[in-house]
């Protein structure tokens, strides 16, 4: 945090950004989280993101509460997408991810190592039919259904109408579900 400080100017800046930091830090944590899955990774984007508000800071303080947060929303996606991008990878279903599945109260549904191999098999599947989306398809549905964000936040990040985020996220649904078709699941 005095890192960020000490990139402003004046002691109202610093007031109004530990209270920026404060009200979005864990939202923008899981949007991070849900683009780019390992901690260290979501963290790491945070922090870039938090980097360049600080860095541009003059230019965002008059911005209202509301602008403030979507523009906190709008950079840290951004910085998680450009590291994904980096890394060259597909949609970000893991091992660790099963793990906690399982770990969710639903250890008792997988008893055999076949069923847990069958369940990898499934989620390389999905990792690669996600993979093979467009960007905006693939986008919109990691927002909504795998940050947890509602449509009109998805509107928000993605600076659209709620009515065009919702036609989006029925065709990237459809273009899903002809891709599951396709493969046979």
């Amino acid at each position: 945090m005095l890192f960020y400080l000490s990139l402003l100017e004046t002691e109202e800046q610093k007031k109004s950004f530990i209270e920026i930091y404060g009200r979005n830090r864990g939202g923008m944590y899981r949007i991070a989280y849900g683009i780019l899955g390992p901690k260290e990774e979501a963290e790491n984007a945070v922090h870039d993101a938090f980097m360049k508000l600080a860095d541009k800071f003059a230019c965002y303080e008059r911005l209202s509460e509301k602008e403030t947060d979507g523009l906190c929303i709008t950079i840290v996606r951004n910085v998680a997408i450009n590291l994904w991008h980096r890394q060259k990878r597909s949609f970000p279903v893991k091992d660790y991810e099963m793990k906690a599945l399982y770990q969710e109260g639903r250890a008792g549904e997988v008893s055999f190592p076949e069923e847990m191999a069958i369940k990898k098999e499934e989620a390389e599947l999905i990792r690669r039919l996600f993979g093979e989306l467009s960007a905006a398809d693939h986008d919109i549905l990691v927002l909504r259904y795998f940050c947890g964000l509602l449509v009109k936040e998805v509107a928000k990040v993605l600076g659209i109408s709620r009515n065009a985020a919702q036609v989006r996220l029925q065709r990237a649904k459809e273009r899903l579900r002809e891709a599951f078709d396709e493969a046979g699941v």
